[in-house]
């Protein structure tokens, strides 16, 4: 491990992910609380309520440090889990792949027995007839059935919350778009963290009242065996009209919402504060909080990407005393030794994101090109699998009906090309925007005119980048390789949009500011000069 990964660990990564586990532990005891309220509620007999709810304060407490307990240990647990980078997800093969990985089944089994332990607090909490899983019955120890179904149920919602979550590369740090207080982004995400909790909770309670009645038995017969429980008619669903326990159904389903809000507030706050803005040095040296050091590691690690971030912030905040480093000589030697890095950097970034566009706009091109004799006419028909391409049948032959699976499972996603492309464009966008806003900034503040150097060379690069992505929209639209569906999440397809976005604000920054001066650029070539004068009118 490079010293910078390990200052970043050190510094910046165990700090954080202590603030995020103390932040989910505080925000438990107000919803255990909530949970209390709403597990107890009698109308018919309000006032043994309201003294059972703020006489039960200790039970309160007491039910929040052992939740916290469990919680804080699963929560330090999966930290390592989180990557920074987007998986390549194709097709359903390859979410498959990621939710049967044996570390991924460990952890869903992981939060299965903590939501499993929480659960069995929370309804100790609540008392009645759902305070111990095992009772005293004439003198037998007997299994109290109503709180088994509970208890079964949030563990089942905790074992496919974090199963779902690696599946569906849920483990990828998302960076916000504009930087905001971790209360404030909670705030302004806790209606939707709320209602994708009683989603899941309600889809997996729809499937699990009905598999419980039908094999729900073979669970409580090998808990008998085991423990050598014996049978009792009053706590167990001994008949079919037993088991249409309206309170019953309802104390599980809030139990299973608290169980996934718990989960989601853990992980949302994880993610909210490791991906917050981190500072790093801007010095020559690669010194372990070097962002130089950060910024030309060979893996996307956590501190790659936080060091693109701070560069970003570093060339658009005002006033910030970095940026005039960038725009210094060496002494002695008087040579632009951190404009030469820094732009190299994100310029060899850029390159390589140029070089697997037009790479990929190759293979779409040869693809192209293989369909048009199976067109009719100009349009071109789209081969999915069960498509039969001989005329003299449309129905899907044999053999596609015998790997009908397979075929399924392989799929290619409409979004495939741009998960393959855009997975890692996070730090692009940035490396185009800090290119930008050092650009644009450099006409006032770069005193030594370092930034000329090779002025005409960025822009080409930004010119050229911008081009193929266009090429590439138009290609993929036309082989039908484009997804046309909407998208609300930062996905792969998502950073591709806002990349492509970020090059046309970007030389349009550049075209006003240097309008005066754009035929004075050195290296420019004619095809750049033509398009960068466009964006100035």
């Amino acid at each position: 491990m490079e010293p910078v990964q390990i200052y970043t660990q050190q510094k910046i990564v165990r700090p954080r992910v202590m603030v995020s586990v103390g932040l989910t532990i505080m925000g438990l005891l107000p919803l255990i609380w909530v949970y209390r309220v709403l597990g107890t509620l009698n109308f018919l007999h309000p006032i043994t309520f309201l003294s059972g709810i703020f006489g039960g304060m200790f039970t309160t407490f007491c039910s929040w440090i052992l939740v916290a307990l469990v919680m804080f240990s699963v929560l330090v647990l999966r930290a390592n889990r989180y990557k920074v980078v987007n998986e390549k997800m194709c097709c359903r093969a390859d979410n498959l792949s990621l939710a049967l990985n044996l570390k991924a089944i460990s952890v869903a089994l992981v939060h299965c027995l903590s939501s499993f332990l929480v659960a069995s607090v929370l309804m100790w909490s609540i008392g009645g007839r759902y305070e111990d899983l095992i009772i005293n019955c004439d003198s037998q120890r007997c299994l109290n059935e109503h709180k088994w179904f509970g208890v079964q149920f949030a563990a089942l919602v905790g074992f496919l919350w974090s199963w779902n979550l690696s599946a569906f590369g849920g483990e990828c740090l998302t960076f916000p778009s504009t930087e905001a207080p971790v209360v404030k982004r909670l705030k302004e995400e806790i209606p939707d963290i709320l209602k994708s909790s009683t989603k899941l909770t309600r889809r997996v309670f729809l499937f699990y009242c009905p598999a419980y009645f039908v094999v729900g038995q073979c669970s409580v017969w090998v808990l008998k065996k085991l423990f050598f429980l014996h049978s009792s008619e009053a706590n167990e669903f001994s008949s079919w009209w037993s088991i249409v326990d309206v309170r019953l159904f309802y104390q599980t389903y809030i139990l299973g919402v608290f169980v996934t809000l718990s989960w989601s507030l853990g992980h949302f706050l994880f993610q909210a504060c490791m991906t917050k803005h981190a500072s790093y040095e801007m010095v020559d040296a690669k010194g372990e909080g070097s962002i130089m050091a950060a910024l030309e590691l060979k893996e996307d690690s956590l501190a790659k990407i936080l060091a693109f971030k701070d560069l970003h912030q570093l060339s658009a905040r005002s006033g910030d005393v970095r940026r005039q480093k960038i725009f210094s000589l060496s002494n002695p030697g008087g040579h632009p030794k951190v404009w030469k890095a820094v732009s190299a950097v994100t310029m060899s970034q850029l390159q390589e994101l140029l070089n697997r566009i037009e790479t990929s706009n190759k293979e779409l091109v040869e693809s192209y090109k293989s369909i048009m004799p199976r067109q009719a006419g100009s349009k071109i028909e789209t081969l999915k699998p069960g498509y039969n391409s001989s005329p003299k049948s449309s129905q899907p032959s044999q053999v596609t009906k015998k790997w009908y699976y397979p075929a399924f499972l392989y799929q290619q996603y409409p979004e495939k090309l741009s998960a393959k492309l855009f997975y890692d464009s996070q730090k692009h966008i940035w490396c185009v925007c800090a290119l930008s806003d050092l650009i644009t900034r450099s006409l006032t503040e770069d005193k030594y005119g370092i930034v000329q150097q090779n002025l005409g060379e960025i822009i080409n690069l930004l010119i050229s980048l911008t081009r193929t992505i266009e090429c590439l929209f138009r290609v993929s639209t036309v082989t039908g390789k484009r997804s046309t569906e909407p998208y609300v999440n930062r996905s792969s397809h998502s950073l591709g949009i806002e990349l492509y976005s970020q090059l046309k604000s970007s030389l349009h920054s550049i075209a006003a500011t240097f309008q005066p001066h754009i035929s004075e650029i050195c290296g420019l070539s004619s095809e750049s000069l033509k398009e960068l004068e466009s964006y100035a009118c």
